[in-house]
């Protein structure tokens, strides 16, 4: 819990530690940024991978908060989100680090990126990407001290199967889960 909201750096890329960690799954949310939105400052601009949303908090209780997320053509969409939990509204995932409503106040932190990523601390688990946990195929992870003591953060990333193991010329391998780094065979 400690790390909720932290970022980390992972291969040039940041990353927000997302609510939903847990001893089991680190979340990751790639390109995202942090927000606190209340009644008295409802709304914040982000910019998620280069596209401009405007994030509203519409209500608010203790164990969730309704957020409205309108992208740059003035499209809206809104949805109730629990605490320690994230949906994708309008293209973007959101998730609600916290919650709460007095009779005075209603506010939420809330963390806007671009995509989900799940990291299991069980050694060789496929990475899963999205709202709906898709797995990425020929990757596999591990986490060194797991969620509570983390030392290390092992990826691997390789042909998901026999029909795309090789490197031929004008077909590189890219890395399926950051996007950070291409193996290419351009030529004899």
């Amino acid at each position: 819990t400690d790390t909720e909201s932290q970022t980390i750096n992972l291969l040039g890329k940041n990353y927000i530690v997302g609510a939903e960690t847990d001893n089991t799954n680190l979340i990751l949310l790639r390109s995202a940024q942090k927000v606190t939105l209340s009644n008295t400052e409802p709304s914040q601009e982000v910019t998620i991978d280069e596209k401009t949303y405007t994030v509203e908090l519409v209500s608010a209780s203790d164990t969730s908060a309704t957020v409205k997320v309108t992208n740059s053509e003035g499209v809206s969409e809104t949805k109730e989100v629990s605490e320690n939990a994230s949906k994708k509204i309008n293209g973007i995932t959101v998730a609600i680090t916290n919650a709460d409503e007095t009779n005075l106040k209603l506010s939420a932190s809330v963390i806007a990126g671009a995509e989900k990523v799940t990291i299991s601390t069980t050694a060789g688990n496929n990475i899963k990407v999205g709202e709906d946990e898709k797995i990425v195929e020929g990757t596999a992870t591990s986490i060194t001290g797991g969620t509570t003591a983390a030392t290390d953060i092992t990826f691997g990333a390789f042909a998901p199967n026999s029909d795309a193991d090789a490197i031929v010329p004008g077909k590189p391998f890219i890395d399926p889960v950051l996007g950070t780094f291409k193996v290419d065979f351009t030529s004899l």
